[in-house]
């Protein structure tokens, strides 16, 4: 489950993993997965592709229904929207 806490870790390190990994211990690397890392990374893609316009309505779809399913709140969603947003386009990941 994606939260407001991860997503600003995922921020922290500016979404790279290997930083990530290098530089984290004790309460950051015990509370997110590489797997959270990984959804983080599908969302953003997955929101900036819709961005563009050229989505498919069912990609549009399965994009709207993982973000609603894997995230803890609509706080989460905005700023994983305001993320996407913020790097502009294909920039997502």
């Amino acid at each position: 489950m994606i939260t407001l806490d991860k997503l600003k870790t995922y921020q922290e390190f500016n979404g790279d993993i290997d930083g990530w990994t290098r530089a984290s211990k004790g309460r950051v690397k015990s509370f997110m997965t590489d797997a959270d890392w990984y959804l983080i990374d599908e969302l953003l893609m997955g929101l900036a592709t819709m961005g563009t316009g050229l989505a498919a309505p069912s990609f549009a779809h399965d994009i709207e229904a993982k973000l609603h399913a894997s995230t803890a709140d609509e706080a989460t969603r905005a700023a994983l929207r305001a993320l996407v947003v913020q790097r502009g386009p294909g920039s997502a990941a």
